[in-house]
């Protein structure tokens, strides 16, 4: 995310972050997972990779974030019977020219300026309390 200057700038807090999905590829080995390649529509700059993958002990939903690099990288961990349902209703969207929706609720706020610049100090990770998707089918 790009840096900037603390200066003469008024800072609000987030506590969702809002993706718009560009592509979707599913990868199938011992159970399926999908890659999502996406753009913010409450950030200014950047994009974000974010990857559903089987659940298989404790592994908490996460976003970090990229201090050296305009990127964000989200893990979501479902069931693969949760997985399966996703890939057949994102399915149901292939045709359509409006794009898939995914609500992030996190566990603590980003800070974002006027302009819908990140304020990025270290690099970040947060654990993510839950996701919404909104996927348009007609």
């Amino acid at each position: 995310m790009k840096l900037v200057d603390n200066k003469n700038t008024t800072w609000r807090k987030i506590s969702k972050v809002i993706l718009i999905v560009n592509s979707v590829e599913i990868s199938y080995r011992n159970s399926f997972s999908i890659d999502l390649n996406c753009n913010f529509e409450n950030i200014s700059r950047g994009r974000c990779n974010l990857k559903i993958s089987k659940k298989l002990k404790k592994e908490i939903d996460s976003l970090y974030v990229h201090t050296d690099q305009p990127l964000m990288d989200v893990n979501i961990f479902y069931s693969s019977e949760k997985i399966e349902r996703l890939i057949n209703v994102l399915g149901m969207n292939k045709d359509n020219k409006r794009k898939i929706r995914a609500v992030l609720e996190t566990s603590d706020n980003l800070m974002v300026n006027n302009n819908g610049y990140l304020y990025v100090k270290d690099k970040l990770e947060l654990s993510i309390k839950s996701i919404l998707w909104n996927i348009p089918i007609i």
